[in-house]
């Protein structure tokens, strides 16, 4: 599977728990349910998630700002855990960092990914990634914390969608499909 063919899985899923998150009580999306340092409720979880996507795939892999320095309400934050963030305002950021995302990755080429990626703030003697190698690690970081997500929903009595790729694959044996992805953004977004 290529890294854009995940993506789009993950899109698909993100919808999905972004649905569930709605209907969810604003009281469990900040509730501190977990002693970290950086995050202590869903809403901290799912912001970091998409400033991980934003800060790799448009800073790092391309140079460019992050699409956050677009959004004051984001950009403004103060560090910490607690964000004061809605869910609105984080999903809103996140679909224009998936826009950018989903642009950056249709553009790639195969030698594009066997390109070097040299983090100069990494630790010594682990600093030379291939682009694919990163690119992966960007998208399984979103498998974590959105399972992270889904036990904590479980943990409040919140039945989470079923956000497994078997669930989003076609059915090859009885020709069913998955459903197609539809992007929820205007074309001119």
């Amino acid at each position: 599977m290529n890294p854009a063919t995940l993506y789009d899985h993950l899109t698909r899923a993100r919808r999905d728990l972004l649905t569930t998150l709605h209907a969810t009580p604003d009281g469990v999306l900040r509730a501190p349910l977990l002693r970290g340092e950086r995050f202590h409720s869903i809403l901290d979880l799912l912001l970091h998630t998409a400033e991980v996507e934003d800060g790799w795939i448009h800073g790092d892999f391309q140079g460019l700002p992050m699409l956050q320095e677009g959004f004051p309400e984001v950009f403004s934050l103060p560090a910490g855990p607690g964000t004061t963030l809605s869910l609105s305002a984080i999903e809103a950021y996140w679909a224009a960092v998936e826009l950018g995302t989903r642009a950056y990755l249709g553009d790639l080429q195969g030698a594009d990914l066997t390109r070097t990626v040299t983090l100069d703030d990494w630790p010594e003697g682990h600093r030379q990634f291939t682009l694919e190698g990163l690119i992966w690690h960007v998208l399984l970081h979103e498998v974590r914390h959105t399972a992270q997500i889904a036990a904590l929903l479980r943990t409040q009595g919140i039945k989470p969608p079923q956000l497994d790729l078997l669930f989003y694959l076609p059915a090859l044996e009885t020709g069913r499909s998955a459903a197609p992805f539809v992007n929820p953004l205007p074309e001119d977004a």
